[in-house]
This record gives C-alpha cells, sequence and structure tokens, in this order.
C-alpha cells in the first residue's frame, strides 16, 4: 500500500495543478455566474489563488481515500495537516514570491507532509476528531470569504485594488 500512496501523492500533485488552471478561469468562462464565484478565482487576490489550490487538494485527498484506501483516522489527520500547510506555505509564499513558485512550493509541502505524517508513528488517529472539525471550518471558510472578503492584502486585487466579488 505504500507504493500506491506514494504514486497517488505524486499523481495529486498534477491533478492540483491542472484544476487550479481550470479554476482560475471559471469564473469569466461562465460569466460571473454562481458556480464561478464559489469554485473560481473571481479576482487575482492572493486568497482567490489559493482557493483554487486548496479545493482540489480536498478532492484528490477523497479520491485517494476511495482508492489506495489507507486508515481512515491517520489518513484524514495527516490530509488535514497538508490542506492547512498548503494555504498557510501558498499565502505566504504568494506576497512574497512570483504565484506559480509559490503554488508549486504549496503543493510540495502539502503532498510530502501528509505522506511523512502517515509513515511516522505518531498517533494521528487520535487528531481524528479535531481532524474533522478543521475540515468543517476549512469549508466555513472557503464559502465565506469570496462574498464577504475582509479588507487584508491577502484579498485584495492588486490589479483592481478591489475585494472579493467585482462589482460592476
Amino acid at each position: 500500500m505504500e507504493k500506491k500512496l506514494i504514486s497517488a501523492e505524486i499523481s495529486g500533485g498534477g491533478f492540483v495543478a491542472l484544476c487550479s488552471i481550470f479554476m482560475r478561469r471559471l469564473y469569466t468562462l461562465n460569466g460571473g455566474e454562481l458556480i464561478g464565484i464559489l469554485f473560481g478565482a473571481v479576482n487575482n487576490s492572493p486568497w482567490e489563488t489559493a482557493k483554487t489550490l486548496l479545493l482540489p487538494y480536498l478532492v484528490w485527498a477523497l479520491l485517494e481515500l476511495m482508492a489506495v484506501k489507507p486508515r481512515v483516522c491517520r489518513f484524514t489527520a495527516a490530509k488535514t495537516a497538508g490542506l492547512y500547510l498548503l494555504g498557510a506555505v501558498y499565502l505566504s509564499l504568494s506576497l512574497l514570491l512570483p504565484e506559480p513558485l509559490a503554488a508549486a512550493v504549496g503543493v510540495c509541502a502539502a503532498f510530502m507532509l501528509p505522506l511523512w505524517l502517515y509513515r511516522t508513528a505518531l498517533p494521528l488517529q487520535r487528531l481524528f476528531a479535531l481532524s474533522v472539525c478543521l475540515l468543517f471550518l476549512f469549508v466555513a471558510l472557503y464559502f465565506s470569504l469570496t462574498p464577504f472578503a475582509p479588507h487584508l492584502a491577502l484579498f485584495r486585487d492588486a490589479e483592481t485594488g478591489m475585494y472579493g466579488i467585482p462589482t460592476v
């Protein structure tokens, strides 16, 4: 199973990259409809770009869970740590580095950490309940920070100076 997990993690990097490219254009492709607001990037702020990395990462984790069938409690805790690491690394590096480099570093870190955590002897199963709560928090933040974007640098589009959904 370890070889399956390693190959799934490597494949996940490609999946996240391809989905991110599509999701970056989803808002304009569907003319600003609700599906584009929820699942695409409505502007070029670091948060909106991070959304296009975080959701595919979470979807890949679910696909990986169904295909590889690792121990659920350990896997959930490890992948939740990876999800939050991806967000933290990408959002912090996006303020310092070019966006593609920040995304590449974040995605690599997000796939390496869970693989390492899953293979260690740490009692990750004890963190299952906390991980589930953190996943619910992530979903709440994901769907609320675009329409109600705080006026912080992470949510500001550098080109337009706007926050959140563009208004006409």
